[in-house]
């Protein structure tokens, strides 16, 4: 019976946990101040979070995908997202704050290039643009763009294999009370 509750319990954990989707909707949208490092579990180099409502009209209003604010490249340059150990890119979305321009992006691994957009991507201010690269075991993704101006990034999204782990160790945990409860 302790087996059954005990992975009953690890089940409805598993499907609480979120799907590795960072909205940046719990930070203060306060454009002046850096996201911290180790929000999330990453580094954050030149980005900031920012208000959808912050400058009406603009790429920033557009590109809040989540709910109310997004993240931005702060100096309008190169920006960086790190995480020591390591981590899967799945993808984000895009847009311009102010004018149209290109995205091209780095995966790096160890200080070595694993990966690198072999196109640019173009993002306006109206739409927000997936990108979704699929990029597994970097620890540095590296954001660079053509103008030198501000662009918004919502949805940063990675995948959560605890979750799916401890699923799967629910799963097995049920399977073994009842192969018990049938030889009892």
């Amino acid at each position: 019976m302790k087996h059954t509750i005990f992975s009953l319990l690890l089940l409805l954990a598993s499907a609480g946990a979120c799907a590795g989707v960072i909205g940046f909707d719990d930070l203060a949208g306060d454009e002046s101040a850096p996201i911290a490092n180790g929000y999330q579990g990453f580094d954050w180099d030149n980005l900031g979070a920012i208000r959808a409502d912050a400058y009406p009209g603009s790429g920033y209003a557009a590109g809040t995908v989540s709910f109310g604010n997004t993240a931005f490249n702060r100096d309008g340059g190169i920006a960086a997202v790190s995480k020591a150990g390591g981590f899967d890119f799945v993808g984000a979305f895009f847009t311009s704050a102010w004018l149209e321009q290109e995205l091209a992006f780095d995966g790096w691994r160890d200080g070595r290039l694993v990966h690198s957009t072999a196109v640019s991507y173009v993002i306006d201010t109206a739409t927000p643009l997936w990108i979704g690269l699929g990029w597994k075991d970097i620890d540095t993704l590296v954001i660079y763009n053509s103008s030198g101006t501000q662009w918004a990034m919502d949805d940063f999204t990675v995948p959560e294999p605890a979750s799916l782990a401890l699923f799967g160790t629910a799963l097995a945990g049920l399977a073994m009370a009842r192969r018990r409860r049938v030889k009892a």
